[in-house]
């Protein structure tokens, strides 16, 4: 059956079998960043196909649930999932998952990405990030930091910066990055490590403040706010990213499609628009080179994480 899909573009309208719908599970919340890619995605996706493509949320255990029920769904091209930097890490912090990210997963195509930024509610005395660090040097343990979940790369670039600057925060893991950004604004906790997206709207808005950026250069849509690496910790460089795979064994023509045909809806300047009003860079990168990408970034986490002996609980 899924060698029948395969058939040049102009012959799409007629090439993918529609018994089914082709679901792609987000295994996170709906509203969040790796949501709102995967439905744009997935609407441009059943247009190219003429199909239907419907987004399924399993959220829970910073992802692992979403994850596997992907990588137990039958090989055939009618599921997919989003992955992020997150589903990367899960391996290196959690022993006991049935799953493994390089066996069982393989890559589709990178969406986009995101600089992850340390931020500081507008209520809070903290302006700079050296404010910050002198009120956790003071008080160890009693100054808090958010983040959208237990194992996330958000948790790893706070503790991070913790180790690196010589101080103890105490690590706040949310439910997601909504349910984070909420509560920084309030000032119910008054730092937070975050991906860009949640947070943009809330700085332009004048509730929060952004106090540093995680990524290697200085955002455009943040001219005046310096990267870690400027501000002495040259190590702390990541990223937050969203990408589609599927389960491992899927042929590798049909992968190839549907990499074609997310290449093409990323080239789309409603699209770029759209993900950039959320906070994400389009960064397409096709099948084969993201499958490269995802193994290599598996083993950067394990070593990091081991390296650091970093505690993601």
């Amino acid at each position: 059956m899924a060698a029948t899909w395969i058939a040049a573009p102009g012959a799409a309208q007629a090439a993918w079998p529609a018994d089914q719908p082709i679901r792609i599970i987000v295994p996170q919340a709906a509203g969040g960043t790796n949501d709102t890619a995967a439905r744009l995605v997935a609407v441009e996706l059943g247009k190219a196909l003429n199909q239907s493509v419907v987004v399924e949320n399993r959220p829970g255990a910073s992802g692992a649930i979403g994850m596997q029920a992907a990588v137990q769904s039958k090989p055939d091209g009618y599921t997919l999932a989003i992955a992020s930097d997150t589903a990367t890490i899960l391996n290196a912090v959690r022993r006991d998952m049935p799953w493994q990210f390089k066996r069982d997963l393989t890559g589709v195509s990178m969406i986009a990405d995101q600089p992850i930024v340390v931020a500081a509610s507008a209520r809070s005395p903290y302006r700079s990030l050296a404010d910050l660090l002198e009120a956790a040097k003071a008080k160890p343990g009693a100054i808090a930091f958010g983040t959208s979940g237990l194992g996330t790369s958000q948790q790893v670039a706070g503790e991070w910066l913790a180790r690196e600057a010589g101080v103890q925060m105490t690590h706040v893991p949310y439910k997601g990055g909504g349910q984070a950004i909420t509560d920084l604004v309030g000032n119910q906790v008054p730092a937070a490590v975050l991906g860009l997206a949640p947070v943009i709207g809330q700085y332009r808005s004048g509730n929060v403040r952004i106090l540093a950026l995680t990524s290697e250069n200085r955002s455009a849509e943040l001219p005046d706010v310096p990267t870690l690496r400027e501000l002495g910790y040259k190590d702390i460089v990541l990223t937050q990213w969203v990408g589609l795979v599927a389960p491992k064994r899927t042929p590798p023509e049909v992968v190839q499609r549907l990499s074609d045909e997310v290449t093409r809806i990323l080239a789309k300047p409603e699209i770029v628009h759209k993900l950039k009003e959320s906070g994400l860079d389009v960064r397409p990168m096709p099948a084969a080179q993201f499958d490269v990408f995802l193994a290599r970034t598996v083993d950067q986490w394990q070593h990091l994480i081991s390296t650091l002996s970093l505690r993601l609980e």
